[in-house]
């Protein structure tokens, strides 16, 4: 019974991270314009991210949610950098084909773009609450149980991201959509996360 944890890790994982995201777009985006296998890159940074949110959540999950409550600048803050980092996709311009482009690490870009959210974190918090009454039945066995959960988490959110990337493949493929298009994509998502966040911040 004890690998159920690694099936509930994944499970739970692939709920929270279905809905279009900045790491999905960026997955999509670098399997576009450059290869799959870079963005491969940027889902396994992203899954480190959400172990670490969830182990977060996990050994201090109400201290952070009090945290937040307590500061909502903070939130305020993030969802400012997510509406800033909206808008230069937008308002970005097409690269010129002959410049050379500086290489960045994919995988710091999903770590970034995964910890960066705290919507993500109050879901974890909120997934180890529905989950206490089984958690108190495991408690002997407390520290396998976790380390096979976050590894549920990663295998999870990489599964996840993957399908993303294969959809950037077939988009690749058939031609249909520019890197500007791309672009605007990610870029509405960031905007519309923003917006969510002060909605929430403010009427809820």
């Amino acid at each position: 019974m004890i690998f159920t944890a690694l099936l509930i890790g994944i499970i739970t994982t692939i709920l929270g991270a279905l809905p279009p995201g900045a790491s999905n777009l960026a997955v999509i985006k670098t399997s576009l314009n450059e290869s799959q296998h870079e963005s491969l890159k940027i889902s396994y940074g992203a899954g480190l991210g959400e172990v670490l949110l969830a182990f977060i959540a996990f050994s201090s999950g109400m201290v952070v949610h009090d945290f937040f409550e307590m500061n909502l600048w903070v939130q305020y803050l993030v969802a400012t950098i997510l509406a800033m980092a909206g808008l230069y996709f937008i308002l970005k311009k097409k690269d010129y084909p002959k410049r050379k482009r500086q290489k960045s690490s994919k995988y710091l870009l999903g770590f970034t773009l995964s910890i960066i959210n705290p919507p993500v974190l109050v879901y974890w918090i909120l997934v180890f609450s529905l989950l206490g009454k089984w958690l108190s039945s495991t408690a002997s066995d407390s520290t396998l149980w976790l380390a096979l959960f976050l590894s549920g988490v990663f295998i999870g959110k990489v599964a996840t991201l993957y399908g993303y990337s294969r959809f950037g493949s077939h988009i690749q493929k058939k031609k249909s959509s520019s890197e500007s298009n791309i672009n605007r994509y990610i870029g509405v998502t960031l905007i519309i996360l923003a917006c969510m966040q002060v909605i929430k911040l403010t009427f809820i």
